[in-house]
């Protein structure tokens, strides 16, 4: 039977995947609620707060594109 070795390089990769996924899910839903809080006081403003909310979310995608695209280079080894 073979022996697996490689606990440590396991956790470390399993804790960086998690921070790249569960950081802009973090950030969605807080920016989310802002909206909805938002929202709810301005009801006239939707689409203007829309939009303002639609480029963070851009920005947002953008960087989690990056950063597991980054994750994905680093750990081929390019």
């Amino acid at each position: 039977m073979i022996e697996f070795g490689l606990w440590k390089e396991a956790f470390v990769f399993i804790f960086a995947f998690s921070l790249i996924i569960i950081i802009p899910c973090v950030l969605v839903a807080l920016m989310g609620r802002k909206m909805i809080d938002q929202i709810g006081r301005y009801p006239t403003k939707t689409p203007v707060i829309q939009m303002s909310i639609f480029i963070q979310l851009i920005v947002v995608e953008v960087v989690t594109f990056f950063s597991l695209y980054g994750f994905y280079q680093f750990f081929l080894g390019q």
